[in-house]
């Protein structure tokens, strides 16, 4: 049976085309790529599988027809035995025969997709190639990043270098989350993470928004944090500043009643020690602050510096989730010049982001986490190094 030949112009297309068709199934023998002037064109070749049946099953009629057939009953026992014999081989042959076509076809698959493959890498466009690299070596992940980019080869935005930047962005914002504006602000707000993140710098900068943005808001600051004498007294020089409420906790019976006390206040801020993500005492500790309480909604939000390793947000976040988080706040984004790190654990991350802290300033450096700042920052980057190549 002579091979057939689908033209097109997407390697794709032709063959849900020669599956429409052969439904069957085909044996694939080639796939080439054609290049007439500025145009790219592919052509597969195939042998149909249900055409190569039909031969067959024709060619044992035409046998079939030309035979005598007599009852089995006419002749002896030991011709009979040999029929049986001969039918047995004839069965294991034709089982044989068939895992032979399967391996074959299986054969030709594998070779077809590897052609595929071939072509798709010989076609693969220089902007795609340069905006990969670039992002490689500004930290994004190299098996995310070609899986996303693989999705564009043939695509008409190929040769738009900031259409395909534009549109990388795009799906990694898909995998951000982050507090829903509408969403009711929290009550009480206790702030985790292992020491120096800047959870009480963080207090001070979120209730000096709420002081500039919102009149009359009743603001009260507790601190369970007694391992740290200067902890204390940073978070009670705030809330003189402030002028808002401040009490400096101990024990659970005193927690329980100090919210009570402050039941009426529009939002309390809760500050605790600095934990290493592998001290499980202290973790246990802060979760028995945390459900002695549980008859007051208390909002968890784990803060972590932008300056952290993937691997060293992923398990802070592993053992403090165990808390009950409710959000992440981000600081130290000043700190550091790339945030490839940072945005590699957030595509993982489904706890919802908070707020950035952006700088050292209370009253300007903290803003509202954005998918929007996120993008600037990571533009910078690739800037940087479309400036050096």
């Amino acid at each position: 049976m002579n091979a057939e030949t689908f033209l097109g112009n997407e390697i794709i297309e032709i063959y849900k085309q020669i599956h429409s068709k052969y439904p069957n199934g085909v044996n694939y023998q080639s796939t080439k790529q054609l290049i007439d002037g500025d145009r790219i064109r592919y052509s597969v070749s195939f042998i149909p599988i249900l055409e190569i049946d039909n031969i067959l099953e024709e060619s044992d009629a035409l046998e079939l027809d030309s035979i005598e057939i007599h009852p089995r009953d006419e002749y002896p026992d030991d011709f009979l035995d040999t029929i049986k014999e001969i039918e047995k081989e004839l069965a294991d042959m034709e089982s044989n025969s068939n895992v032979n076509a399967m391996e074959e076809e299986l054969a030709q698959e594998i070779k077809a997709l590897e052609d595929i493959t071939s072509v798709l890498n010989e076609t693969k466009e220089p902007c795609i190639e340069t905006i990969q690299k670039g992002l490689v070596k500004i930290g994004i992940d190299e098996i995310w990043l070609k899986n996303t980019l693989d999705s564009l080869i043939m695509s008409d935005i190929t040769e738009d270098k900031n259409l395909i930047l534009n549109f990388v962005l795009d799906e990694l914002e898909s995998n951000f989350t982050f507090v829903n504006n509408a969403d009711k602000e929290p009550n009480i707000l206790m702030m985790v993470g292992p020491t120096g993140v800047g959870k009480t710098t963080s207090i001070a900068k979120i209730a000096s928004n709420f002081n500039n943005n919102v009149q009359d808001y009743d603001i009260a600051f507790i601190n369970l944090d007694q391992n740290r004498l200067a902890a204390s007294e940073q978070l009670k020089g705030y809330a003189s500043l402030f002028s808002v409420d401040y009490a400096d906790l101990n024990e659970e019976n005193e927690f329980i009643w100090q919210l009570h006390e402050y039941r009426n206040k529009d939002l309390i801020f809760v500050d605790t020690g600095g934990i290493s993500p592998f001290d499980i005492k202290k973790l246990l500790e802060t979760a028995s602050f945390i459900n002695s309480a549980s008859k007051s909604k208390i909002s968890i939000a784990l803060v972590l510096p932008a300056t952290l390793k993937k691997e060293d947000m992923k398990r802070m976040y592993e053992n403090f989730s165990f808390l009950g988080l409710d959000y992440l706040i981000i600081t130290k984004f000043d700190e550091t010049f790339s945030i490839t790190e940072l945005v590699d654990f957030i595509k993982t991350c489904n706890t919802p982001m908070y707020y950035f802290s952006v700088g050292q300033d209370l009253n300007n450096n903290l803003i509202p986490a954005s998918s929007e700042y996120l993008r600037d920052r990571l533009m910078k980057e690739w800037q940087s190094i479309e400036c050096k190549s």
